[in-house]
């Protein structure tokens, strides 16, 4: 009897380092990747179409290939006309004609970037998790950032190392550091194991996967509006038409088509729960904030989706988002993170940077 004991723990710790072996090749031994393409190299270097994704006037652009993909297909890069409003003109008010920064603001020509520190008692603690998450309480913490920008090229994404593939992580100081950002947040791990081999990914206008996703995919279009895609509804021609800028795949929306709080969230049962998150929100073109929670700690627990959505919601935001949280949640402004992870700072997949523009 012993010794049948002794080979069924001697199968399961076989099975145990084979799995974890086949979780380490897949998910954190870097893979073949693509090297992030810079546009305004692509456009300097000469494009079949003699033309920028950054047009000023006429009607939809083309799309143009930049390289190679990972399975040896060409990358497409989206066209789009710009808004025709002057965002400069329009928020001349928050942008000041010099560099004005504080460790709670930053203004200049192209940006304004105010952030806020929140805290309220929900008054709700999270039984979930098997109960296991009650001890942290019903504080939640939160930080804001309000963003207004003078161009679209301000808002910009990154892969870390620069590379799009499986297996490449980066600290998000460092990629803000690389970027020359003033504020950024952690991505929507595009990578993971959740995420590998499904949805559409667009990084500053250039088409790196074309799937369809299973989840809610946020878009970020060139003339700076924001569409929310229900999964089925991703066609690759109708987003290079659109003038899609920025796409992200985590989600769910918490908004609905006029900007109420959602009561029902597309996703699975473990983003339901309590969690660190990181959240984008849209009032219109040119402005835009940026949500931060803590959690898993006494000052704060982290929110359920409807307390996040409910945040956007007051706020006045038309489309909201929520990216990756729990430990990938991090916000960085001028080399510091500004939130109050409850674990150090580690490598992450990818992050949105908010700079002084061009690409």
């Amino acid at each position: 009897m012993v010794k049948r004991i002794l080979w069924i723990l001697l199968d399961v710790a076989v099975a145990a380092l084979i799995l974890l072996g086949v979780w380490v090749i897949n998910f954190k031994i870097p893979q073949k990747g693509v090297r992030a393409v810079n546009m305004a190299e692509e456009d300097t270097a000469g494009n079949d179409s003699g033309s920028s994704g950054l047009q000023n006037s006429g009607g939809t652009g083309s799309s143009s290939d930049t390289g190679n993909g990972m399975n040896g297909t060409e990358l497409k890069q989206t066209r789009q006309v710009l808004s025709t409003q002057d965002w400069h003109k329009k928020f001349a008010d928050k942008f000041t004609d010099t560099v004005v920064s504080t460790d709670t603001s930053y203004t200049s020509p192209n940006l304004s970037i105010q952030i806020s520190h929140h805290q309220y008692d929900s008054g709700t603690v999270d039984n979930t998790h098997g109960g296991s998450y009650a001890k942290y309480g019903s504080k939640i913490s939160y930080v804001l950032a309000d963003i207004y920008i003078g161009d679209i090229t301000c808002f910009q994404t990154a892969f870390a190392q620069d590379t799009y593939g499986i297996g490449y992580t980066e600290k998000l100081t460092d990629m803000s550091a690389r970027m020359k950002s003033i504020l950024s947040v952690n991505g929507d791990s595009y990578s993971n194991n959740r995420h590998k081999n499904n949805g559409t990914i667009i990084r500053n206008g250039v088409i790196y996967r074309s799937q369809q996703s299973g989840e809610e995919t946020c878009v970020l279009n060139w003339d700076g509006t924001m569409d929310i895609y229900q999964p089925g509804q991703l066609d690759e021609q109708k987003l290079i038409g659109r003038g899609a800028y920025q796409s992200w795949i985590f989600g769910p929306s918490l908004l609905d088509a006029n900007g109420k709080a959602n009561d029902k969230f597309w996703t699975w049962t473990y983003i339901r729960r309590s969690h660190p998150r990181t959240a984008i929100g849209y009032f219109e073109p040119g402005h835009y904030c940026l949500l931060l929670v803590d959690g898993r700690q006494q000052n704060s627990r982290g929110m359920f989706l409807d307390e996040m959505a409910k945040v956007f919601e007051d706020l006045g935001c038309k489309v909201a988002y929520n990216l990756d949280g729990g430990h990938c949640s991090f916000m960085e402004m001028n080399g510091k993170v500004v939130n109050d992870p409850y674990k150090p700072e580690h490598e992450i997949e990818d992050g949105i940077f908010i700079t002084e523009g061009s690409l």
